[in-house]
């Protein structure tokens, strides 16, 4: 028991001087960055080491919105795409043959997010700067006469 006790507090003290060793190393790792100008480091180190940019490639151009495209979503199939655009449309599109799909009309022409529903893939929420999202569904809605099948109001702010 004694000398169980005594390996314990033997264990603690090895901890303690541990703790206080690497307590060190970081007050000297502290100093030396203090004594540093953002200058100085950014000279040392070329800054394109630390985060290339991605190397990207375009694929394909989905050409049929007339305003700006403010945003778009994948849907969970990793083919069909949704976009929300200024012009007020919400376009469905296949992107392995870059076809529209469908065209949603919406309400307000102030859309500024869309987003697939990702388990089954045939709702569609969108909202914008008045305040309403509004949730489509792809099977139901036709192009002349898509509807949203919800409307939820109680948005204080834009989404």
């Amino acid at each position: 028991s004694t000398l169980s006790t005594m390996a314990d507090e033997a264990r603690i003290e090895a901890a303690k001087a541990e703790v206080a060793n690497l307590k060190s190393q970081i007050e000297k790792a502290r100093a030396s960055k203090q004594n540093s100008t953002m200058g100085s480091i950014a000279s040392s180190k070329s800054l394109r080491d630390i985060r290339k940019p991605p190397q990207t490639k375009l694929r394909r151009t989905l050409k049929g919105h007339f305003g700006k495209v403010y945003a778009m979503h994948w849907n969970s199939d990793s083919q069909t795409l949704v976009s929300a655009s200024q012009d007020g449309k919400l376009i469905i599109w296949n992107a392995f043959t870059t076809n529209k799909v469908q065209a949603i009309p919406l309400r307000s022409s102030w859309v500024m997010t869309c987003a697939f529903e990702q388990s089954k893939g045939n709702l569609i929420a969108c909202g914008g700067l008045d305040n309403v999202c509004s949730i489509y569904n792809t099977q139901q809605a036709s192009t002349s006469n898509a509807r949203a099948s919800k409307e939820l109001v109680a948005h204080d702010g834009y989404l």
